[in-house]
């Protein structure tokens, strides 16, 4: 039978009275048809950092620009205005330089050179392009102590567990089965702690364990005294708008309240150890 591992076990205790904590769980299509440990819950860290973050690039319209205004007066077919008094001398000079640079990409800056000693400088009317949204990253750091030897054992399983679920599994001698994603989710006791972030489903990017970061002690069967264990997650896809908020979910405030689109199945972060 599955376990549902806590560190620390009187985190099962400190469910019932509201304690903040953390869950995670495997979860999408990789995920493996039984498991030794269903899911793991750790108390909350401190100082949990959540960035979101758009790409933008420069795009310069200049030269589109003047293309524009050149096509449009011929669309005026008679009335149409003579393309030099479309644009001013400078304009035309910079405009002039520019193309040169384009044909002959400027060997020996001889354009730069010109504009330079003309005192005059293309204007290329950069504007800001709108390229996607960044893949999120979170990064969580746990220092468990244990109490007891059953406490160690618990600890040397959920980081065995994390690091496990990490790699993929081999298939045949050139393909590799995607690791599973893991779930997170924050609890305030037994329920979802709706104040908290909402996290997508993640792949772990990284595990990173410091054994004994206070001293060089072990327990008398060879387990250390401390870890810290580092791990880092990385949403399995871009976001937007509607994957965080979406206003049909009756939240108290669907402006912005995130929209959750599932829990655990019992809906309860059950803490007991199996």
């Amino acid at each position: 039978m599955s376990q549902i591992l806590t560190f620390p076990r009187s985190l099962r205790s400190s469910a019932d009275d509201n304690m903040p904590h953390i869950g995670f769980s495997l979860t999408g299509a990789h995920k493996p048809k039984t498991t030794e440990i269903e899911r793991v819950h750790l108390f909350m860290t401190s100082g949990f950092t959540v960035k979101d973050g758009a790409s933008f690039s420069g795009l310069d319209l200049g030269m589109l620009n003047a293309a524009k205004v050149v096509t449009e007066n011929k669309k005026l077919g008679d009335n149409a205005k003579k393309t030099e008094q479309l644009f001013s001398k400078t304009d035309k000079t910079v405009m002039g330089l520019k193309a040169i640079e384009g044909l002959t990409g400027d060997a020996g800056g001889l354009s730069a050179k010109a504009a330079m000693e003309a005192g005059v400088a293309f204007n290329p009317q950069t504007a800001l392009a709108f390229e996607g949204v960044e893949l999120r990253s979170f990064e969580f750091a746990f220092k468990m102590v244990p109490e007891s030897k059953e406490e160690a054992e618990d600890s040397r399983k959920i980081e065995n567990w994390f690091r496990k679920y990490m790699y993929p599994e081999k298939d045949g001698a050139y393909a590799l089965k995607y690791p599973p994603k893991f779930k997170i989710q924050f609890f305030k006791g037994e329920e979802e702690n709706k104040f908290m972030p909402m996290i997508h489903d993640c792949y772990l990017a990284g595990v990173s364990v410091n054994v004994n970061p206070d001293g060089n002690s072990f327990y008398l069967d060879g387990q250390p005294t401390a870890i810290e264990l580092s791990l880092s997650f990385s949403e399995s896809k871009q976001l937007t708008r509607g994957d965080l908020y979406n206003k049909s979910t009756g939240s108290r405030d669907p402006e912005y309240d995130y929209s959750r689109p599932g829990s655990y199945p019992e809906g309860k972060a059950e803490g007991k150890s199996e």
